[in-house]
């Protein structure tokens, strides 16, 4: 551990153990993979889909931040130790992660139709109406929830509290782990292919978790490029039509 990840760091993997909470967090893999699917299927229909389905991932949101709040405060508070730098690595960290994506998914041959911050394409921004543009952004909140959901799952509880014995096996729990954060995104693109970048993001998320031992890097990483893509992208939206540009 360098200087940096000594004063951040906020988990010793040794002394991780597996807790009732934690069994229940598990299941909002699956959870998430399911209404996914399932919105993803009616989406065409309307937009109370899409409007259910962030519904959803707010409340696994609040449930975690409840469950959890313990360990997010004393994360936050080692985080704070060398925020400065903290805050460097996320803004990095977010552009490093979407980078990745791109690059990724440059080399596929099936890119998919759709991402994980797609606009819901009932709704045109460029032309809705104001109670539509709030509706728009409310749906778009879904992937930013999702970030916090995915970080305390696959980074808090599928590698730190696993990350246990010898080299061989920290990397199958590494890649392992990565391949499956990826799969979880089957119902954006609908094949596997689809999913491959996502699988590079979570490889990218878990190097930074275990490097740093301190939960808030990956989701504020994770949270600022969703955030980016989605409100960032309504955002200039809304400038553009304030000022008559669009």
């Amino acid at each position: 551990m360098n200087q940096f990840s000594k004063l951040v760091s906020a988990e010793n993997f040794l002394d991780n153990r597996w807790a009732k909470k934690d069994y229940f967090a598990l299941l909002l893999v699956p959870l998430i993979f399911i209404v996914g699917l399932t919105m993803q299927y009616f989406s065409t229909n309307s937009l109370l889909p899409a409007i259910i389905d962030t519904s959803l991932r707010l409340m696994m949101f609040v449930f975690l931040i409840i469950v959890y709040g313990k360990m997010l405060r004393q994360h936050w508070n080692k985080f704070k130790q060398a925020w400065k730098r903290s805050i460097a690595l996320v803004i990095v960290g977010a552009v490093v992660l979407q980078i990745v994506i791109s690059s990724v998914r440059s080399f596929l041959p099936v890119h998919g139709n759709s991402s994980e911050t797609d606009m819901p394409s009932l709704i045109d921004p460029l032309t809705a109406s104001p109670g539509m543009f709030a509706v728009l952004f409310y749906i778009v909140l879904g992937p930013i929830a999702t970030a916090l959901i995915e970080d305390i799952v696959f980074r808090y509880t599928l590698l730190g509290k696993v990350f246990q014995g010898s080299i061989y096996r920290k990397i199958c729990i590494l890649i392992l782990n990565s391949i499956i954060f990826g799969l979880i995104h089957y119902y954006n693109f609908g094949s596997v292919i689809g999913t491959i970048p996502f699988m590079f993001a979570g490889l990218f998320l878990n190097i930074i978790y275990l490097w740093t031992r301190n939960i808030w890097h990956v989701l504020l990483i994770h949270a600022f490029n969703n955030t980016v893509l989605t409100i960032g992208a309504l955002a200039f939206i809304g400038l553009l039509r304030l000022f008559g540009l669009s």
